[in-house]
């Protein structure tokens, strides 16, 4: 629970969204990778490596999925944050669009979470009122959104590729890989599947920098 607990500090929404704007696209992944954030789904796999290969795959057309299934039994830490943090994800997802090119983000929600969606909606529509997302987010020359899917309900699905399936209306399944969702995920395009924990982590990195969230863990997992 320690790095949940670490950023659940205070934070200001839209704040992560304004700091990544004023930095170049490959300095925000720089960012990321020196904070040295590995996947907080369960595999552990670093974070800024994902995006930069996504960055870098040649295609008009990207996504970022938030991994918002938790289906292990016992769990609860994204619940609370998607309770008591979805601002900050949401500015998470929009730095992660913004750091690969992608002008779409997806959270995949847990079917027992439906009581949370329409609190999700109406912040998501309060966001476009207030230019953090839509068309020319805060101005600038950035078009990015974020849509709510329902998961199927299945344990499975937590898994990246498998979500990915269920996105597209089959059974969740896991793929066999290669090829990788860096290169081809949703629909066949570059996408970029992070959890919870991770994308809200990402927020505060951008906002206090690297060596804030190096303070907590071990030199291998950093936060």
């Amino acid at each position: 629970m320690g790095s949940v607990v670490h950023i659940m500090e205070r934070y200001e929404a839209g704040s992560g969204v304004k700091k990544a704007h004023s930095m170049a696209r490959t300095e925000v992944i720089r960012t990321v990778r020196e904070s040295g954030i590995r996947g907080r789904g369960g595999a552990g796999f670093p974070t800024a490596v994902k995006w930069n290969l996504c960055a870098a795959a040649q295609s008009p057309k990207k996504f970022i999925v938030c991994n918002a299934d938790e289906g292990e039994p016992g769990t609860f830490k994204d619940r609370l944050l998607l309770t008591e943090r979805p601002e900050v994800l949401f500015d998470g997802i929009t730095i992660c669009g913004y750091a690969i090119g992608a002008k779409q983000g997806v959270i995949y929600l847990r079917a027992e979470y439906a009581y949370m969606r329409p609190g999700l909606e109406a912040a998501l529509a309060g966001r476009r009122t207030n230019k953090l997302l839509g068309k020319k987010v805060l101005g600038k020359d950035f078009d990015f959104d974020i849509e709510i899917r329902m998961g199927a309900g299945a344990y499975v699905c937590g898994e990246e590729t498998a979500l990915i399936e269920s996105l597209e209306g089959s059974r969740g399944e896991p793929r066999n890989r290669p090829p990788y969702p860096v290169n081809t995920g949703l629909v066949g395009v570059p996408t970029a599947v992070n959890n919870v924990e991770t994308l809200i982590a990402c927020a505060h990195i951008i906002v206090k920098g690297p060596e804030w969230f190096k303070k907590l863990g071990t030199d291998v997992s950093t936060g």
